[in-house]
């Protein structure tokens, strides 16, 4: 009889099926691990939906997506952040041993974990029909099928919008060994699940979605939550702006379907002990004495100042320190600091990737991480919902909607910032869009957002990757050669289902 072990599974799980099929005495089969575990369904789905949760926000990759969207700028050879930030871009390097590399393992095998752990519960409610029981004994059946349709619907969604290909794990027998399925059938594959997860919420009147630690969040939460998510990884399919063009009328407006009904306020969670952090913002806010350990890219001060005096490189002269710059926007020294000292930036890997500017919008006050109870950290906020209907109207060519959506009194670039209106045009309209992610959104949309906006939008600097490649280690495991993408001599590099895989130098700055 098959036995299948109930615990964490390793990367080596997925790629081989070997992995399923032994018999060791220490493991239980189907039947018994639900008759002598009650409360394995509870268990499983908490696993799936906290992996799935911190995933999201997680260092490891969106630290590296920051540095690609020239939101942050790094010369430390911590997880290679300096072959990330370099400039020209490098090409990635897809290796197993190099540091550079726990980016994408990590991504790939914590959302992969969270949907492996939400098929089994799926499989023992629907398929064996087992009622699910938490550790008091109580009747979860239900709260735990919603909460694994929401975990499966970010894993598979998140996977497609950060790599090229997968396989798509709906079935707790899986034998598939190689990644059949392309990023956008990922995508529609996760999404499929975001919207089972909305019936399943509609049909549960009772909710109770208690799955992260010390947290609760509620029905209406989860529906709003659901669906600002089903607006972000839908809205990040397109790898560069033809395929984003091409997606059509009924793509965007079934984006802007989701996005009317996700947060019109800000949806934060405070630490507990042992809970979900924003590990992301943490690292990218973490200070370094006057200095920071990730620095805000120029980028970020280029596009607010005023006067259009700050470059869009670093001076490369060692005698020239630029001085804070003026702006219009109330929000810019709010949010970020200024500061003479660059910390342990080096110049011999790169001047032109100095700074002035660390992040403290968010910092919990007098600590250096968000990692302690009562630490508020942002998870969705309600500005990154409106910006994804502005979008979405700007795609539909509703040039007019999209510019109120901005303008309107309440949007942040106004109400917080001052900013005069944009003007209701194509080129004004993707401006406005893009200095709003690079101010507002920032570290708070998580691992790949504002990323994703450049790269649907041919903002993303020439060379640079626009996806990872599945993992060496993976592709070893089932024979298949290491791919990468990226690199300024591969400018407009397609993939294998002919998307761009590397941005052409047509970006916000053009490529050294």
């Amino acid at each position: 009889m098959k036995k299948i072990i109930y615990s964490l599974l390793t990367l080596a799980f997925l790629s081989s099926c070997e992995g399923i099929d032994f018999d060791d005495p220490t493991t239980l089969t189907n039947e018994e691990a639900v008759e002598k575990i009650k409360s394995l369904g509870y268990v499983l789905t908490t696993s799936s939906v906290q992996t799935a949760f911190k995933s999201t926000t997680n260092n490891a990759g969106g630290s590296h997506f920051s540095l690609w969207a020239d939101q942050s700028t790094n010369t430390n050879g911590s997880q290679s952040w300096w072959n990330f930030a370099n400039e020209p871009r490098l090409r990635l390097n897809n290796n197993s041993a190099y540091r550079g590399n726990a980016a994408v393992r990590e991504i790939y095998s914590n959302f992969y974990q969270a949907n492996l752990d939400a098929t089994k519960v799926i499989d023992l409610i629907e398929v064996q029909g087992v009622t699910i029981y938490d550790e008091q004994g109580a009747d979860r059946t239900a709260d735990c099928l919603v909460g694994a349709y929401y975990a499966k619907g970010i894993a598979q969604g998140y996977l497609g919008v950060i790599f090229d290909r997968g396989i798509i794990v709906d079935a707790v027998d899986i034998t598939q060994r190689e990644f059949p399925h392309s990023y956008k059938q990922l995508i529609d594959n996760g999404i499929a699940h975001l919207d089972r997860t909305l019936e399943l919420i509609e049909a549960t009147p009772n909710l109770k979605f208690d799955f992260l630690t010390g947290v609760s969040i509620s029905k209406t939460e989860l529906v709003s939550l659901t669906n600002a998510m089903a607006a972000r990884i839908l809205s990040s399919v397109a790898r560069d702006k033809a395929e984003a063009e091409a997606l059509g009328e009924a793509f965007w407006q079934r984006v802007l379907s989701y996005a009317n009904k996700g947060f019109t306020q800000d949806f934060m969670i405070t630490t507990v002990v042992g809970g979900y952090y924003n590990a992301l913002v943490d690292v990218l806010e973490r200070p370094y004495g006057t200095a920071s350990y990730v620095p805000l890219d120029i980028k970020v001060a280029y596009l607010a100042d005023k006067n259009r005096t700050t470059p869009n490189y670093y001076p490369l002269n060692n005698s020239t320190i630029l001085g804070p710059i003026e702006t219009d926007d109330k929000r810019f020294y709010q949010y970020f600091t200024y500061t003479s000292n660059f910390g342990i930036l080096l110049e011999a890997r790169g001047r032109g990737l100095f700074s002035n500017y660390m992040r403290s919008r968010w910092m919990y006050p007098r600590l250096s991480t968000l990692n302690v109870a009562g630490a508020v950290n942002p998870y969705f906020l309600a500005e990154e919902v409106r910006l994804l209907r502005a979008e979405a109207k700007f795609w539909l060519k509703d040039y007019t909607s999209a510019a109120a959506e901005l303008n309107t009194t309440t949007a942040a670039r106004k109400a917080k910032g001052g900013l005069p209106d944009i003007l209701a045009t194509q080129d004004a309209l993707r401006a406005g869009l893009h200095y709003e992610y690079t101010i507002e959104i920032d570290a708070a949309g998580g691992t790949f957002v504002p990323f994703s906006f450049m790269r649907r939008h041919d903002l993303l600097q020439g060379g640079t990757p626009t996806q990872f490649p599945i993992p060496q280690i993976q592709l070893e495991l089932i024979g298949l050669e290491t791919y990468t993408f990226g690199g300024k001599d591969y400018f407009g590099e397609t993939g294998i289902y002919g998307e761009r895989a590397t941005a052409a130098d047509v970006g916000w700055k053009r490529s050294q």
